[in-house]
């Protein structure tokens, strides 16, 4: 053990600020790592100040705000792994988390190898011209009098709303990554979330009604947003499915709208492309790339790239550019999302979707902005090729299985009659499996449109944007009454 990485209150990297100063400690900790017989070792550092508001009725009922640095520690050894988390940024903390990734693939930190680090490259700093960001955004009391202002536009549409609630998330993230393949990496995310959502009742009808708007990289974005618009469309959807009769149950042609409708394709397919599941061989589609997995009306992206967008990134959380990656073309499989350790083990190459929650959580393949593409059609022409079906205006919760079996309710729907909507109706349940559902998708509209939401998966939660044209599924099973 060396003794310079004995611990001081000086060398502590909390009181450092995430910047090339701290490339010596780093690759003497690297260094360490590699002579210790590793193939690589990762270094992820994070600092993290983050607060959540929440407004219910005319008062602010919750403010919870967090602050968080540590660092997580992977080390790889053929084709397998240790990860370690610590919030101890002491020298001597980050040597004994290294010490206990090591120890987990059997490897001491006290060996001598004679394979040497050669040393990180220069610092790729993507973060050098948002250091702003968090003195830029709105703070507690402009956050609060927004949400008020969002509570009472909804009071004032209709005064059958039970229940008004407002909320508003501010997350801010500096990141450090290093690597012993030489990366060397900064960068600084800013992601805003609001949302709202009502209850409304007349005698013993009731009905739910929520959205939820977010961006990435834009400080001025709970400013820039258009309460009364929010609220019209929120007051509009909860006073129309209060009169909904209940839908029954069939299997039936669907049009599902755009933005959010999108959470079907990321949920119940999306997932069955990271090499996370290929790892674990619950994917369906192992070996489909180059094959017909879908209808020929259906093409598929996954990028990071989309100014503001909820899931875009500068680079990911191994220290890589993102890159537009094309999932499927006119139905054929392109493409695997790929990390490192997913890379690795898989074969299919990196594409800047190693994410993760925080430090706490080792990097795998992760979703950022997923979306099928646009067609040729207009959103009334889906509607307008149906009998009898049903359009699904609005998503709400679901539930997805292992292998790609899912079941979302629809929050708002109406019935379709001879290529007209006729009536709204409640209680809609879409049921179904990926590798059936997807050859059915015979029509894609023009209007591509994106939502932000949040993923859960094997790395904790994670900023995305799911999306999409309006889309018509041939047939689908629909649960009600």
């Amino acid at each position: 053990m060396t003794n310079s990485l004995l611990t001081k209150q000086s060398d502590n990297l909390l009181f450092h600020t995430f910047d090339v100063t701290l490339k010596p400690q780093i690759e003497e900790l690297l260094s360490i790592g590699k002579s210790a017989g590793a193939d690589l070792i990762e270094i992820f550092l994070e600092k993290s100040d983050n607060i959540s508001l929440l407004a219910e009725q005319d008062e602010i009922s919750n403010v919870s705000p967090s602050f968080g640095i540590g660092a997580g520690i992977r080390v790889f050894l053929g084709k397998k792994d240790g990860f370690v988390s610590t919030n101890d940024l002491s020298k001597a903390g980050l040597l004994f988390a290294l010490q206990q990734a090591l120890g987990m693939l059997g490897l001491d930190i006290c060996s001598k190898n004679k394979d040497k680090f050669a040393g990180l490259t220069n610092l790729k700093d993507f973060g050098i011209k948002k250091n702003n960001w968090l003195d830029q955004s709105p703070g507690l009391n402009e956050s609060t009098l927004k949400l008020l202002e969002a509570t009472k536009s909804l009071a004032d549409k209709n005064k059958n709303l039970q229940v008004r609630r407002a909320s508003y998330s501010r997350n801010w993230q500096e990141v450090l990554v290093a690597a012993t393949d030489g990366v060397f990496a900064r960068d600084i995310r800013l992601h805003q979330t609001v949302g709202i959502n009502v209850i409304a009742q007349r005698d013993t009808k009731r009905s739910t009604s929520a959205r939820r708007y977010g961006s990435s990289g834009n400080p001025d974005d709970l400013r820039n947003w258009e309460i009364e618009k929010s609220a019209d469309d929120l007051n509009e959807s909860a006073q129309k499915m209060l009169h909904a009769d209940y839908v029954e149950a069939g299997q039936m042609p669907v049009v599902l709208a755009n933005k959010f409708g999108g959470v079907i394709f990321h949920e119940a397919c999306g997932h069955l492309l990271e090499t996370t599941q290929l790892e674990r061989g619950t994917s369906p589609f192992h070996d489909s790339i180059n094959k017909q997995i879908a209808n020929k009306a259906v093409s598929a992206v996954d990028e990071g790239l989309s100014n503001y967008a909820f899931g875009s990134i500068s680079m990911d959380d191994e220290g890589m550019e993102p890159q537009n990656t094309l999932l499927i073309e006119d139905g054929i499989l392109k493409k695997f999302l790929s990390d490192r350790a997913g890379s690795l083990r898989t074969g299919h190459p990196r594409t800047g979707s190693g994410r993760r929650q925080n430090f706490s959580f080792a990097a795998a393949s992760r979703m950022r902005n997923t979306y099928i593409k646009q067609g040729n059609f207009s959103p009334d022409k889906l509607i307008e090729s149906v009998d009898n079906g049903l359009y699904c205006k609005s998503m709400g919760g679901g539930s997805v299985g292992p292998t790609g079996q899912f079941n979302f309710s629809v929050e708002e729907g109406y019935l379709i009659k001879n290529g007209k909507l006729v009536k709204p109706v409640k209680g809609a349940t879409l049921i179904g499996e990926a590798k059936e559902i997807l050859p059915r998708i015979s029509m894609c509209a023009n209007d591509l449109d994106l939502a932000a939401g949040f993923c859960g998966s094997v790395s904790g939660s994670v900023n995305v944007t799911v999306g999409q044209p309006h889309i018509k599924v041939d047939s689908i099973t629909v649960g009600g009454r």
